[in-house]
């Protein structure tokens, strides 16, 4: 081996023997430092707790008691209707003419028998529905208090007198607000010759009466009732005559009920109203 030779390898041992030894002592240094870490963390809590609040989440749920326990008030809330306004507002049109079946305010007997079943079954059926009528009466967004003040004010209006849950018997005189008085004409004597203005106060009695009780039916012809108007219908009717005709309305026929719709209706009213629809299909 020759002299160059000699000092190259020296120096690359020399170097390598360096490299040794600095490597040897960067692991010391980094081993004293990790292991140094955890000591310190704990025993300074306040570099414990900044870094648990650089790692916090951003958002927190929070749930206060308040609203847990007590839903916050609607935005919007309304004064309860009275009984008379959830009747004209959505009874009236069922129960003012006595539509399907519908016991008809201010006729007594149609409301008697339902009467005496009591205020909680009354309510019960105006708030699940029975027969014809729907729940809750076509008043959806009425409370049970409105719906039992509706019925209280139709039991009222009809002579009947509710005293909290039980409903008293139907008294002698009706309230002068009852719907459909009796015709102050009526009481006009009827024993007199068919002067014009007996006959003219006949049809518009009869008139008042139909709007009231009969125009359900006969205005649309539903059920096979002769539609106001058709003389095809009416004449095979006409003919028979009108105490037949008088016959079948106080008695009932086929789907119309007992005295049609008008269960308070005198034999004159009645008479009354199937001469003006007479009239007006002639």
């Amino acid at each position: 081996m020759s002299d160059q030779d000699r000092t190259f390898m020296a120096t690359f041992v020399g170097v390598l023997g360096v490299l040794v030894v600095f490597a040897v002592v960067i692991y010391f240094v980094a081993q004293a430092i990790v292991g140094e870490k955890p000591e310190s963390l704990a025993e300074n809590p306040m570099l414990a707790k900044g870094i648990r609040e650089n790692i916090k989440p951003v958002g927190q749920l929070t749930l206060a008691d308040e609203t847990v326990s007590a839903p916050a008030a609607p935005a919007t809330s309304r004064e309860a209707r009275s009984g008379k306004a959830v009747y004209e507002g959505s009874c009236m049109a069922c129960h003012g003419a006595g539509v399907a079946g519908a016991p008809k305010l201010g006729d007594a007997a149609a409301w008697e028998t339902r009467a005496r079943q009591g205020m909680a079954t009354l309510l019960e059926h105006a708030t699940k529905g029975l027969n014809a009528m729907p729940p809750m009466g076509t008043c959806a967004d009425c409370s049970q208090a409105e719906l039992k003040a509706a019925i209280s004010y139709m039991l009222d209006q009809t002579g009947i007198e509710v005293a909290g849950e039980s409903v008293k018997e139907v008294t002698e005189s009706k309230p002068e607000s009852q719907p459909q008085p009796k015709p102050q004409s009526q009481s006009e004597p009827q024993s007199q010759p068919e002067s014009e203005p007996a006959a003219g106060s006949d049809l518009a009695n009869g008139k008042q009466i139909v709007q009231s009780s009969c125009l359900a039916c006969h205005g649309t012809g539903v059920a096979g009732a002769p539609k106001i108007g058709d003389k095809d219908a009416w004449a095979p009717r006409i003919a028979q005559g009108r105490e037949a005709l008088l016959t079948h309305a106080i008695q009932g026929l086929r789907a119309m009920p007992p005295r049609g719709a008008c269960m308070a209706c005198t034999d004159d009213e009645l008479k009354a109203a199937i001469g003006y629809m007479i009239s007006q299909s002639q």
